[in-house]
């Protein structure tokens, strides 16, 4: 096997598309112990340790009604020791579940670092869309061939104002958006019902309502 071909840090990550205990699934037919006895003993001559997690309990769902909701959690990361002793402060995020029937994992290599209060200048894709970006654009750069550093700083002042101004608290609500999903996909792991399906159903569409579209963004600022 490859892990028997060397000793560096290793980690694997994704949908490993079953599950290893009873607790890690909800609905549908038992789980084959069989198959999850495959897959520890094969974990286990690899010397990988799963990374646990913090977030929502499943990271997958047949996103079916009640009566026929099905939950597990398929995707994690196995790590080997080596790996965990370099990075022995990592840790896996179940983040909200939105388009696909799987939620995306985060793995932070380095937790600590990013506590800082100055946060970096992030483009946001969704600028390219609105008209008056290129003129944004334009007024930074105007005189400036010849000086960089200059341009840039000039250019994330502009677009951050811009970005204020024109989009306000988008961002902001998406966040606490995203955040709202989190909790009702745990409340979902725990307590299945037809009215947390419901309420996910509306927060995904408040989501998708204000993310994709700069101008429908801006129609319901005004």
């Amino acid at each position: 096997m490859l892990a028997s071909l060397h000793n560096l840090p290793w980690a694997m990550m994704g949908d490993f598309n079953e599950v290893i205990t009873e607790e890690e699934k909800s609905g549908g037919n038992p789980i084959s112990q069989r198959r999850v006895n495959a897959i520890l003993d094969c974990m286990d001559t690899c010397q990988m340790m799963d990374l646990g997690f913090s977030g929502p309990k499943f990271t997958w769902s047949n996103k079916r009604e009640i009566g026929h909701l099905i939950q597990c959690r398929l995707d994690r990361c196995w790590v080997n020791p080596n790996w965990r002793a370099y990075y022995f402060e990592a840790n896996v995020t179940h983040l909200a579940r939105i388009n696909s029937d799987h939620c995306p994992l985060l793995l932070n290599l380095h937790p600590a670092t990013g506590q800082g209060s100055n946060r970096p200048f992030r483009f946001q894709s969704v600028w390219l869309s609105h008209k008056d970006f290129p003129a944004v654009v334009r007024e930074a750069w105007a005189g400036m061939d010849d000086n960089l550093e200059v341009a840039i700083d000039r250019f994330t002042i502009r677009a951050q104002k811009w970005n204020k101004e024109i989009f306000g608290n988008v961002f902001l609500r998406k966040k606490k958006i995203l955040n709202r999903l989190v909790g009702i996909q745990k409340a979902l792991a725990n307590c299945p019902s037809s009215f947390l399906i419901n309420l996910q159903d509306h927060f995904w569409r408040e989501e998708h309502y204000f993310l994709p579209s700069v101008y429908s963004c801006q129609k319901k600022q005004k």
